[in-house]
């Protein structure tokens, strides 16, 4: 190699027959074939150098699979990179999958098989999928090699300058059909260049460049075609004709024979037998119709737009016109603002961590004590049935304000390795005594700042929110959480003013509380519960019409008890229906109706920190509650209707499975588990069920102590609530940067060698070398549909109960290993 120094850093490519290296990666410098610069000398090249860098993890794509293209995959697979290749004909992709590269396809079926070994020109979707294709693939690769041709035209731009722009610093580009235009929007015909830290190659005479190399494949060339027309004669020798037929050696030689006697032959003629490609299926009327209509123009597209924002600003004029005082407008713009901060900080929180902030939010939402607090009266106990209502609103509320910080501490506990360093939380109480002290005082003082209170309070809730969105800042988001509550319910004591013996009749209301809830998991399908829930619905609403028209205290009373013991029939209703399986979701549906009545709660009271911790609470659940839905491929209205188990959402005639299953027993299983290298483990409901991550972690820790590469992929459906399973893997004391989501690691699972499903029952794509299915049954789970998976070649089922299970795989993996 002889080095052109255009920085200080590098990466290296194998690209055809010669060896190129770009930048930046520290210590070395830019590079081009050696023949360049040393006039044809040939030096023989020690890889020992670049293959050391290629095992560094560089990630080599590609793109059209003909001589030049393999060979270049061949180079840099055997040198260590991590390989990448597309074409558009299944051939082509198949030759790269033998040279161990990775095949890469568009999700549209399109053959792009042409005439004479070349690719054909592709329809205008598969285009569009392929530049999607490629502008994933340059925001992840090092060095990109383009190869595509397409006989007598310009080679198609595949690579727009957006797309290079978008790779790291450093990168290669080649661009071996530079002589035709080039693949590249930045590639300069006959020139290296560098174009904004990416270094392009685009040589337009490399057989020039490496005229040895160059004669040398030429050669060879020639001569196998001299031996493929006379292999068994000593003299070349072939009756040239002008009748052949199509892919003979005939059609091969008369095409290469430009004069014959003295007469020129050439070009030669057409071949008989041609295969005639498919014809192209023409699409009927409707399916032209369906095109059109899905087909939006940039003027209906803009109009609809413009139509939902015209829709909008009208609507949020006539709530001005609508509202009874300039105090409803003030508290309409905070509900707002803080609604669009708690949506934009929840969606910043890791899956691992959704757990924890439904119970932190779940702890906040108890600021509903703040009503209660509002409306208690009497002395050391209530005299009236209203405030005996709000003393038992407060004494609820704080259940869940103490419940659920202390759940969050002890979920985030988990969490924690043992070469974590040691944590000083209780140092929060600085600012925390600092915040309430310094009010205490302040009202002491005269001074009446329950407003700033409340809105410092309210800003330290949505630090709870924010914190809770990585490991890093959790217990800060949780010690926020409890100074905004603190700080809340001070400001609230102090504005009331209460009388010695009410402050004691609300102390102990909030100081005593616990719940103990037993369930089973089982639906509870009620007949005609729709029609049930229907009029449930109707008769609250209804229940409406009569507290507004009569202001008489009787009336009011007689609607609020009826209104509540019907909601709270229909509570029961509903949920008796979901399930369990499905309870993750009516949890933070649930979290979110408690966020509502918040908000409304501060609407009436004309309270600014209710008003936006209940916006926060009510955007959080409905966030985490779609998360889930999505997730499960279910729609919320099927969710909490107890669509679940009843009917499906999806459309279309279910795979059709075929073959057999195959079992294995626990000692095939250990023998599996000993060779393999690389092991993913994929839990789902059944570990929760079985309470089985305490063997599974200890398996972890032994299999790791041995070598092996062992992670976890959390399924969003198996896994029924995100985080639910990485807090049960983290109490069992599984490191959490083993447990990925299925999105982290799915690029990884071609190159795993065994991976373990745990009764999670939803089916999966499989892309290993061998799995393992653990569970009780072949029957269907909760996804209602038989396993395709379970009848796979490299599918092996280890049936049981998954705790006696996994307590005896535990057992015996040790065993083995003590031998």
């Amino acid at each position: 190699m002889a080095p052109v120094s255009l920085g200080e850093v590098m990466r290296p490519a194998r690209v055809g027959y010669c060896v190129l290296v770009g930048i930046p990666y520290k210590q070395l410098t830019v590079g081009v074939p050696k023949e360049i610069f040393q006039n044809e000398k040939r030096v023989a090249l020690s890889p020992a150098g670049v293959q050391a860098l290629v095992k560094q993890g560089f990630n080599i794509l590609i793109v059209g699979g003909g001589v030049a293209g393999l060979a270049s995959a061949g180079a840099a697979k055997s040198m260590g990179a991590v390989v990448r290749g597309f074409d558009t004909r299944a051939a082509a992709l198949e030759q790269f999958k033998s040279l161990g590269a990775e095949p890469l396809e568009v999700d549209l079926k399109e053959s792009g098989e042409g005439q004479g070994g070349y690719a054909k020109e592709m329809s205008k979707e598969f285009i569009e999928a392929e530049m999607k294709l490629f502008a994933q693939q340059c925001k992840e690769v090092d060095i990109l090699i383009s190869t595509a041709l397409i006989p007598g035209k310009k080679a198609p731009v595949l690579f727009s300058k957006e797309m290079i722009e978008s790779m790291k610093e450093g990168s290669v580009v080649v661009d071996l059909a530079a002589e035709a235009g080039g693949n590249f929007e930045t590639t300069k015909p006959g020139e290296l260049y560098v174009h904004k830290g990416i270094t392009h190659i685009g040589y337009t005479d490399l057989p020039s460049r490496m005229a040895t190399q160059a004669s040398t494949l030429y050669s060879n060339n020639i001569t196998k075609l001299l031996k493929a027309i006379s292999p068994d004669k000593d003299h070349f020798y072939f009756e040239v004709k002008d009748d052949f037929d199509f892919g003979t050696m005939s059609h091969v030689i008369r095409g290469t024979v430009v004069m014959k006697d003295g007469k020129v032959i050439f070009p030669a003629p057409t071949p008989k037998n041609i295969p005639e490609e498919a014809p192209v299926k023409q699409k009927t009327v409707a399916e032209l119709e369906a095109e059109k209509a899905s087909t939006v123009s940039m003027y209906t597209k803009t109009l609809t737009t413009a139509s939902m924002y015209t829709a909008g600003l009208t609507g949020m004029l006539g709530l001005g016109v609508v509202a009874p005082n300039l105090a409803f407008s003030q508290m309409v713009t905070t509900f707002g603002l803080a609604g669009i901060i708690g949506y934009h900080t929840v969606w910043g929180v890791t899956p691992a961590l959704h757990s924890p902030l439904m119970s932190v939010t779940n702890a906040i939402s108890g600021l509903t004590a703040v009503g209660g607090l509002a409306l208690m009266g009497g002395h050391f106990y209530p005299s009236t049935t209203s405030q005996s209502l709000a003393a038992l609103a407060t004494f609820i509320s704080s259940v869940n304000i103490a419940g659920g910080f202390l759940v969050t501490q002890r979920m985030l506990d988990m969490f924690k390795r043992p070469t974590d360093p040691p944590e000083y939380n209780y140092l929060y109480l600085l600012p925390g005594g600092t915040f309430v002290g310094g009010y205490l005082a302040a009202l002491y003082s005269g001074y009446n700042i329950e407003e700033i209170m409340y809105l410092a309070s309210g800003l330290c809730c949505v630090g709870a929110l924010g914190g809770l969105s990585t490991q890093g800042t959790a217990r800060l988001g949780n010690a926020l959480g409890m100074i905004g509550v603190a700080g809340g319910l001070a400001a609230t004591l102090g504005g009331l003013k209460p009388d010695p013996q009410l402050l004691a009749q609300m102390s102990g209301a909030m100081a005593m509380g616990g719940t103990i809830g037993i369930l089973k998991s089982a639906p509870l399908l009620l007949p005609g519960r729709h029609a049930l829930n229907a009029g449930l619905l109707a008769a609250s609403v209804g229940g409406i019409i009569p507290f507004m028209a009569d202001p008489s205290f009787t009336t009011g009373i007689t609607c609020l008890g009826s209104v509540s013991a019907l909601s709270t029939l229909m509570g029961v209703t509903l949920t008796a229906a979901i399930g369990g399986a499905d309870m993750p979701v009516v949890i933070t549906v649930l979290n979110s109706y408690s966020g509502w009545a918040l908000c409304a709660e501060g609407f009436l009271l004309n309270n600014n920190l209710l008003t936006i911790v209940g916006a926060l609470i009510g955007s959080s659940g409905a966030i985490l509650s779609y998360i889930m839905c999505v997730a499960m491929n279910r729609s919320l209205a099927n969710v909490i209707l107890g669509g679940y188990g009843t009917t499906s959402t999806a459309g279309g005639k279910p795979m059709e499975i075929t073959g057999t299953h195959t079992e294995i027993n626990l000692d095939n299983a250990v023998e599996m588990i000993r060779e393999a290298n690389s092991i993913v483990i994929t839990p789902g409901y059944g570990l929760c069920a079985a309470k089985a991550q305490y063997p599974i972690a200890d398996l972890v820790k032994m299999l790791t102590e041995q070598g092996k590469k062992v992670r976890f992929g959390i399924h969003p459906v198996a896994g029924r609530m995100p985080g639910q399973l990485n807090v049960l893997l983290a109490e069992a004391g599984v490191p959490y940067d083993i447990v990925l989501e299925m999105d982290e690691i799915n690029s990884d699972f071609p190159g795993k060698q065994w991976r373990r499903r745990h009764t999670s029952k939803h089916p999966l794509n499989i892309v290993h070398e061998a799995v393992i299915v653990m569970k009780r049954s072949l029957g269907v789970g909760y996804a209602a549909v038989d396993n395709p998976i379970f009848y796979k070649p490299n599918t092996a089922m280890l049936l049981g109960d998954a705790k006696k299970t996994c307590d005896a795989l535990q057992a015996k993996v040790r065993e083995s290993y003590q031998k």
